[in-house]
């Protein structure tokens, strides 16, 4: 498996799991090299390793599967613009992206439950969003 599709697949599973559950989650499949009864390797080595990948995320877009496929975006960067019906963020690359809110969007400031209000123009944040209609609408946002 590439470099490069390994980190498509590594970053989709970590979309999807956010999406889903607020966690990262990741798996990859390979053919087995040997038919041994060895140990696999430890996990947290490998989680630490999938939370810095993440942490490299500026922002994507990721198709996932299921009986009506959805389409799913995730961004890293700075509050440009934020109302109580949408927020506006900009990446580090200059990448610009406005997304609705709603009621079902759920916000977190500090590790804690918030509300659109506590989001402030500077704050940095991470979005993931849905993608419908040509509409993203935030389902998660995170302010650190």
């Amino acid at each position: 498996m590439t470099r490069r599709t390994r980190t498509a697949l590594i970053t989709g599973a970590a979309v999807m799991a956010l999406v889903t559950s607020g966690g990262v989650a990741y798996a990859v499949s390979s053919a087995p090299t040997s038919t041994s009864n060895s140990a696999p390797a430890p996990a947290p080595a490998k989680a630490k390793h999938h939370r810095q990948l993440l942490g490299h995320v500026a922002h994507g877009e990721v198709t996932l599967n299921g009986k009506d496929h959805r389409v799913v975006d995730l961004q890293r960067g700075e509050v440009h613009s934020v109302s109580s019906t949408s927020v506006s963020v900009k990446s580090d690359d200059g990448f610009t992206a406005t997304y609705a809110v709603n009621g079902d969007t759920k916000i977190r400031k500090g590790g804690k439950a918030s509300a659109i209000g506590d989001v402030h123009t500077g704050d940095k944040v991470v979005i993931v969003a849905t993608k419908a209609n040509g509409t993203a609408t935030a389902t998660r946002i995170a302010d650190k």
